[in-house]
């Protein structure tokens, strides 16, 4: 039989997350969607501050709204809890530091339908309270900085290899399995993977639109990208035909770099092509920079900044990639 509206889970993993949790349950209240037919899983990490307490409020008011406990505080596990959980036909994957447009629900159900695919997903704006949020989000929306991440910048619906915040069929997991607890992973990277030498396609529409609340310090965003690179090279490390010549760039990039530097004191050369290669980085960043935000002269201001951003970011995720390359699979990271 044909359903043309699907349940939704909701299921969000949490740690310390009172300043966002509530922006995130009201946007998924807030859906144009029939409310009988969503319900919201958080999963926490036994927070420390108030983030149970507020979610044990929004509990009172709305009986959707299960709370579940993970006191090993990794995602994968806090994921595969919520999804063992969840009653509805469809799981969604959702961060506590994101909101979701009040279409967001619908459009996933539209797209399964439409395309008959068993994962959508969608796009992501970066929503910004400080200046140093408002930075950091600015490059996470540049092609040039997040080259890799379409889902951050496409305008073009289509297939893809992977998506933000992504809706699962979850009838998918008895399939393919859950996300990956054993060791630390980019793990909807590695699903998605997994999904598709299965044979499934993910479908990818900027109609779906979430919100994403950047790290608050350019330190925490650097160590994030740090870890992002350990963790794309752990993808590797479990599938070797998952390997990409694009994500091989950046740690090229470090190698390079960090070659020519120890080479510049004694080789006139490996200076001029050091400094060469950091004005041409520098270059295409400003170069971007202005030309994404043309138009819009309240964004200009950030500009000048962004090379210095970019250059961190792409160094630390290299750097990350190469020691995620000689270091043993764990969960530390």
């Amino acid at each position: 039989m044909h359903k043309d509206k699907f349940s939704f889970s909701i299921v969000v993993p949490t740690l310390n997350e009172e300043n966002y949790i509530s922006y995130c349950l009201n946007s998924i209240l807030e859906q144009n969607y029939d409310p009988e037919l969503i319900e919201v899983i958080v999963v926490d990490g036994n927070s420390t501050d108030k983030t149970i307490p507020i979610i044990k409020q929004y509990q009172e008011k709305y009986p959707n709204i299960k709370l579940f406990f993970n006191p090993e505080r990794k995602t994968p596990i806090s994921l595969n809890i919520g999804i063992k959980n969840a009653s509805g036909d469809v799981a969604v994957i959702l961060g506590a530091h994101a909101t979701i447009d009040k279409d967001f629900i619908r459009y996933n159900n539209h797209y399964m339908i439409e395309k008959n695919v068993k994962v959508t997903g969608g796009t992501q704006y970066n929503v910004g309270l400080t200046v140093k949020q408002k930075l950091i989000g600015i490059v996470m929306q540049m092609p040039f900085a997040m080259a890799s991440a379409e889902y951050r910048w496409s305008k073009k619906e289509q297939f893809v290899d992977t998506v933000v915040y992504a809706a699962y069929k979850k009838e998918i997991f008895d399939e393919v399995g859950y996300f990956e607890e054993n060791f630390t992973i980019s793990e909807d990277a590695e699903i998605n993977w997994r999904i598709r030498r299965a044979g499934y396609k993910i479908y990818y529409s900027p109609k779906i639109i979430s919100y994403y609340y950047p790290r608050s310090s350019l330190a925490k965003f650097i160590k994030q990208m740090f870890r992002y690179g350990i963790l794309r090279v752990n993808v590797l490390k479990k599938h070797l035909n998952s390997f990409k010549l694009f994500h091989a760039i950046p740690p090229l990039f470090v190698l390079t770099l960090m070659t020519l530097f120890f080479l510049a004191p004694d080789h006139t050369f490996a200076y001029y092509t050091l400094a060469g290669i950091i004005s041409l980085h520098f270059s295409i960043s400003l170069f971007t920079g202005f030309n994404k935000f043309r138009k819009d002269y309240t964004k200009w201001a950030y500009v000048p900044l962004l090379p210095f951003l970019i250059f961190l970011m792409h160094f630390a995720w290299g750097l990350g990639y190469i020691l995620g390359l000689v270091l043993p699979k764990s969960k530390k990271w």
